[in-house]
């Protein structure tokens, strides 16, 4: 008998536990994609960092996963390497601390004098205000809609189904059976059905009769003019002012957390998880600049007001819906951790293994959803805290 799963959104998390469940026997999958044209979601926006280490272990296991992934995908992500740059003492501290806690983690990852830093970097980065630098040579930068389109080919290949301009209105279970209806007026059954919709996630989970505490937040990112003398190398984080940067090709992208969390509400995402431009974030973009050489400082010439989805401790949403039999749940995932996600979702709805415990969808059961909301923004600008609840 044929098993068949239904996987709400067409994004990189979609599409990668498509990917993954495809290959599987008697599994025949079917991805509903929200939007008729062109992907909207956060994915299309991401910057495409890939770093590998964070403090959280089931982190970097994911990450080191995905990027494996990615890396046999050929197109659309490279083993550029980061750096994580410092220009304070307490700021090299934290550095420091990292790169040692990567290397008990298994990871190669070594500090470097500020002289030692990476061609293609110096080429943008002040590196008189730098006075302490860890390197991680197996991160990654992606650029996620390539890569999504390659691991979205691979599924279809393994028999994945994908339909657009299917935008989810409703999810009943009934005798055994998960029926999923769009405003389309299409009515799709399922043994299982998997919500990744991404910053849509809050919806989709109320169709299920779950509050997920889900925050989507604005988040600011900009591209200067192309140039000629930039070029390709690592990706680079100054963690103590929560600002990261990388070359795109021929232009330089610099975004930053160094601002009040703006939240999003679900109504305000009608056209997609990229909004208008908030001038707002001018001076945010401004105030990172400094952290670039003079001559590397520009005028943006694209402005991007992505969204992304936080939740209270900044960890994802992955494993089985806590009440309803058949619904899976894999929510506020990055492409850093998509494909790893997938494979343990995808072992975990076809083997009955065990899914992350850590990342458990009913572990705030025991908080106020005000709470949980005040605990997501507070981690806004330290994306890499843990545990704030």
């Amino acid at each position: 008998m044929v098993r068949e799963v239904v996987v709400i959104g067409a994004g990189i998390v979609g599409v990668s536990l498509a990917r993954e469940l495809a290959g599987l026997a008697g599994i025949r999958v079917t991805v509903l994609e929200r939007d008729p044209g062109e992907p909207r979601g956060s994915t299309t926006y991401a910057p495409g960092f890939v770093g590998l280490y964070n403090d959280a272990p089931i982190l970097t296991e994911l990450a080191r996963a995905s990027a494996n992934v990615y890396e046999k995908a050929d197109t659309g992500f490279t083993r550029a390497g980061g750096l994580e740059l410092a220009t304070s003492a307490a700021g090299a501290a934290e550095v420091e601390r990292r790169a040692e806690a990567a290397r008990a983690a298994g990871l190669p990852a070594a500090l470097l004098a500020p002289g030692e830093l990476p061609g293609p970097v110096t080429g943008f980065v002040d590196t008189e205000q730098v006075v302490a630098a860890a390197h991680y040579p197996d991160d990654g930068a992606a650029v996620p809609p390539l890569l999504t389109a390659v691991l979205r080919a691979e599924a279809a290949a393994l028999g994945a189904r994908f339909v657009s301009g299917q935008a989810v209105t409703g999810i009943e279970r009934g005798s055994g059976t998960t029926y999923v209806t769009t405003d389309s007026g299409e009515r799709f059954a399922a043994d299982d059905v998997v919500l990744t919709g991404g910053v849509w996630g809050p919806s989709l989970a109320g169709l299920t009769g779950l509050d997920l505490p889900l925050f989507p937040v604005a988040h600011p990112y900009a591209y200067s003019a192309a140039g000629a003398r930039l070029s390709a190398g690592p990706f680079v984080r100054w963690p103590e002012h929560h600002v990261y940067a990388r070359v795109h090709d021929d232009r330089l992208g610099i975004g930053s957390y160094d601002h009040p969390p703006v939240l999003v509400g679900q109504a305000t995402l009608a056209e997609g998880a990229s909004l208008a431009w908030a001038e707002d974030f001018a001076p945010v973009i401004t105030s990172a600049q400094r952290l670039l050489r003079a001559d590397a400082r520009f005028e943006p010439e694209q402005l991007v007001n992505g969204v992304f989805a936080m939740t209270p401790d900044n960890l994802p949403f992955l494993g089985p819906h806590p009440t309803l039999p058949g619904v899976w749940i894999a929510q506020a995932i990055w492409v850093t951790h998509a494909a790893g996600a997938a494979s343990r979702l995808a072992g975990a709805l076809a083997h009955d293994a065990a899914p992350p415990p850590e990342l458990a969808v009913d572990r705030f059961d025991a908080h106020h959803h005000d709470d949980l909301r005040t605990a997501a923004l507070r981690l806004y600008r330290d994306i890499y805290a843990n545990d704030a609840v």
